[in-house]
């Protein structure tokens, strides 16, 4: 048989038309509904327009067990299970029942339309917030179409091809009549459901008592045996409250105890803080440490360099330093030879002076010889000539003597040039070894 709520709406589409313009709650906005054999189709639904019969039964039904009035709920920015979409409501009972949603799952909004045609089919009140049944129908009468009535279940005085106006009333009034009839009779079976299921129940009660009896004998017992052992447990307590009052006066010197150490924590945290300052302060200087430290490496790469270069024209001058040793062991070997001559002609300057001392002393002895005069220029020319030698050979000998110098100079730099170049080495791997 076919439910009654959807049987009263197919009729309300069979009178009015199908599909049906209906109103929304506000009255001056609607939308329009088509009845099918699966349920109805509405237009202010966009993409799931559909709506089973179902769901105008199970909302009825809802509103049944709910005193007749129910609250609409709001699927808008909301989920299942939240304050405005509870299991209390008509669209949150819905998308349980109906659909199969969820606590936390989000529901399609499809109250605006379930409501607004229960309320077109005369079976509940759409108003602000909630759905309330009509007050003369709480026990839901609900009409039926002229389809589902048997015309052998009339009278034969309403069967007639012209019906009048007062046999219409008639008819109505006996198909209303039936439709209440149909209404308590699924009624009553609902409520034979019910008694037997509360028969069930109580059957189920009473032997729950009956355990509930054995569990108080044993519950006596037991009490019995408690009586005992709170008469031992007030000794023992008795004992117990001496031992709290000790542990009370103990507890007293731990909480003042416990007092200092909290206040040597509070120092220590201040210590603390202070450490971490300085730790900061102390990686701020590690950092600067390390940027200097990259940049005295830069710069040992740099030295690098210019020492690698340094060591070639080191070596460049070692080899011009052995070919220049090679040309001043020939300049000090003609030092010598012309030393050697030097002597010679010292030697000779001092025998001509001895000779010219002998021929003064003879001049005095022969003053008017002629010869002795000649022989006496000759020789003093001579003189002049190993003296003209003697300055020349001098002046050599003082040009080679600061050739010599100016050459040993160079050499003695060119030793410290060495050195300082070795401690830079020797400073590069005490760099490279930190």
């Amino acid at each position: 048989m076919e439910d009654s709520i959807v049987a009263k709406i197919k009729y309300q589409f069979d009178t009015k038309g199908n599909p049906a313009k209906i109103t929304l709650m506000s009255g001056k906005q609607f939308f329009e509904a088509r009845a099918e054999e699966d349920g109805i189709y509405v237009d202010n639904l966009k993409n799931q327009p559909f709506l089973p019969w179902k769901i105008f039964s199970e909302a009825v039904n809802f509103l049944q067990e709910n005193g007749g009035q129910a609250k609409k709920g709001n699927a808008t920015n909301s989920r299942l299970g939240d304050p405005n979409l509870d299991l209390n409501t008509i669209e949150g009972y819905i998308a349980s029942k109906v659909y199969g949603c969820k606590i936390g799952d989000s529901v399609f909004k499809r109250i605006t339309p379930i409501a607004s045609i229960l309320a077109w089919a005369e079976i509940c009140e759409n108003t602000r917030g909630q759905i309330c049944l009509l007050s003369d129908k709480k026990e839901l009468h609900t009409a039926e179409s002229k389809k589902d009535i048997p015309e052998t279940d009339l009278p034969e005085t309403e069967i007639s091809f012209t019906p009048s106006g007062e046999e219409k009333k008639e008819k109505a009034e006996i198909t209303s009549l039936y439709l209440q009839l149909s209404n308590r009779d699924t009624e009553l079976n609902n409520l034979k459901i019910k008694l037997e299921e509360s028969l069930q129940r109580i059957k189920e009660f009473e032997e729950r008592f009956a355990g509930r009896d054995n569990e108080l004998s044993r519950l006596r017992e037991e009490l019995e045996a408690g009586t005992g052992e709170i008469d031992a447990l007030k000794k023992s307590l008795s004992d117990s409250e001496e031992k709290i009052k000790t542990l009370e006066d103990d507890l007293t010197k731990k909480d003042e105890a416990a007092k200092n150490l909290g206040n040597q924590f509070i120092q220590s945290g201040e210590a603390i803080k202070r450490l971490e300052g300085q730790i900061t302060q102390n990686s701020s200087i590690i950092e600067g440490l390390k940027i200097s430290l990259n940049e005295k490496n830069e710069a040992i790469s740099i030295l690098e360099k210019s020492i690698s270069v340094k060591n070639k024209d080191l070596e460049t001058l070692a080899g011009e330093v052995i070919a220049k040793s090679e040309e001043v062991k020939k300049i000090e070997a003609k030092l010598t030879g012309k030393e050697r001559t030097i002597n010679t002609v010292e030697a000779m300057r001092a025998a001509s002076d001895e000779k010219i001392k002998k021929l003064e002393k003879q001049l005095s002895g022969y003053a008017g010889e002629e010869k002795l005069a000649g022989q006496l220029r000759e020789k003093d020319e001579l003189i002049k000539q190993i003296k003209g030698t003697l300055v020349s050979k001098e002046e050599e000998v003082s040009r080679l003597n600061d050739e010599n110098r100016k050459y040993r100079m160079q050499q003695k730099y060119e030793a410290e040039g060495l050195k300082q170049i070795e401690e830079q080495k020797a400073s590069k791997k005490w760099w490279n070894r930190r």
